[in-house]
């Protein structure tokens, strides 16, 4: 299920920062590519495959203490996603710590599925006592890619909802300064 979710989920990413990303993607897209299996995804004679286990998802956000109405499933990064929301929080004067990635998948076209998952995340992250706001990140130039703002006590996070005809991803890092750069 995820399996398909993935590429389109990082395409979506690099189309939305695509000066920024897009050489780093495809060099390790390229080397994932070459794993050295001759055997072209079968198992071994003698061996079977061992059963697919059903998707996992998360009841909440572990960074903002949230929880999700909709659950998402985790995402893994293979570097893509921290190398977006650091250029992401340059662009605020921020620098990502921990980072998070959620998927969740809905039917094609399903705009009402789609905002209705927004709404109820965002909701969490206030019922949880976070002020959301939203905020211009110059790295993402897709319009329908997101940047928020969420700041609750001394913390700050920055969240990034990226929705496509099917499938929606958000992006979190809690955040610190970013350094001041000497000149």
């Amino acid at each position: 299920m995820r399996g398909w979710m993935r590429p389109l989920i990082l395409s979506a990413l690099i189309l939305g920062a695509a000066p920024f990303t897009a050489g780093s993607a495809l060099a390790q897209n390229t080397g994932n590519q070459n794993t050295g299996n001759q055997n072209s995804g079968k198992p071994a004679a003698g061996k079977e495959a061992p059963p697919k286990e059903a998707p996992k998802t998360v009841a909440g956000s572990a960074i903002a203490q949230a929880p999700f109405a909709e659950q998402p499933f985790p995402l893994q990064d293979d570097g893509t996603y921290k190398e977006f929301m650091g250029a992401a929080a340059a662009d605020i004067n921020r620098r990502c710590t921990k980072l998070e990635s959620y998927g969740w998948e809905f039917k094609k076209g399903d705009d009402a599925r789609r905002d209705q998952i927004l709404e109820s995340t965002l909701g969490g992250f206030r019922k949880a006592g976070w002020k959301m706001g939203e905020v211009k990140v110059r790295t993402i130039r897709d319009p329908g890619t997101t940047a928020y703002t969420a700041e609750k006590a001394k913390q700050r996070l920055l969240a990034v909802w990226t929705p496509m005809e099917d499938a929606a991803v958000l992006l979190l890092c809690e955040t610190e300064a970013a350094q001041a750069t000497k000149k």
